[in-house]
């Protein structure tokens, strides 16, 4: 298949705001259409900063086989197989939860492993994750009982993230963490040197694809580094101008070039 005269058997895609458009769940049509490319030759990846277990639930019937770029990169799993994971040092995760959980207004949640925690006494909160997310999030009392390693943390507010904040996260944390806006009033927090650019290219040495092969779609500035390792990548409309700067094309519907492109392909 060829777009913009480059040669393109990968297709990487964002959920949230790129591929979802403004719903939660994915067209079941879109699967079709995904399970067409791929019987076509054209594979597809899905990268979100959505966890693991959502993200299969979201693509059945077409998970098995399919790689899943997790947590903002942090995590790939493909059926059901951990392919690479980077991990938030335990210590630096609890200054950062600390650091967190004294910002009044906001609201947060850690994910451990392919779990996704909250603190139980959140109720209003949890009532909205359950409502968006499947399966429902984990609760704890404290985020001290979170065991298993941590690959994101994630502060949340409801209005947008406001600058004088995510000015001082910057400041503080910087240089130990990386942390992106990823649209919606959430701002992600992962290892340093962690993102869905760092994943896909361990993800494509390790299935052996050529990202120069490779188109992407996003809409936020968590997947600007995934547009850096295709060879062509769409922002979406939506974005904001500094994610469409990054990208080579500006994109309306994925779904629709979904449809073009199966039209396409031979």
């Amino acid at each position: 298949m060829h777009i913009q005269g480059k040669k393109i058997t990968t297709i990487i895609s964002d959920l949230d705001g790129t591929l979802l458009g403004d719903k939660k769940d994915l067209n079941p049509a879109l699967l079709s259409v995904i399970g067409e490319l791929e019987r076509k030759g054209v594979s597809f990846v899905a990268a979100s900063g959505r966890q693991y277990k959502n993200m299969r639930l979201m693509f059945e019937p077409l998970a098995k086989g399919l790689p899943f770029i997790c947590e903002n990169g942090s995590l790939v799993v493909k059926d059901d197989k951990t392919l690479y994971r980077r991990c938030i040092p335990r210590e630096l995760a609890f200054e950062l939860i600390a650091d967190m959980m004294a910002v009044p207004g906001a609201e947060m949640i850690v994910s451990s492993d392919r779990e996704l925690y909250a603190l139980a006494y959140k109720e209003d909160f949890i009532r909205q994750m359950n409502a968006f997310l499947k399966p429902e999030v984990l609760t704890v009392a404290d985020f001290g009982e979170v065991t298993g390693e941590i690959n994101k943390v994630s502060i949340w507010w409801p209005q947008g993230i406001p600058q004088k904040e995510e000015a001082w996260f910057h400041e503080k944390y910087d240089g130990r963490l990386l942390a992106t806006d990823s649209g919606n009033g959430w701002l992600d927090f992962t290892r340093e040197g962690v993102n869905k650019g760092a994943a896909l290219r361990e993800l494509a040495r390790m299935e052996g694809f050529s990202l120069d092969e490779a188109l992407c779609f996003g809409d936020s500035e968590n997947d600007i580094p995934m547009f850096r390792e295709c060879a062509l990548s769409f922002a979406m409309e939506t974005s904001r101008p500094h994610v469409k700067a990054q990208a080579d094309a500006v994109c309306g519907n994925v779904g629709d070039m979904l449809y073009g492109f199966l039209a396409d392909a031979v």
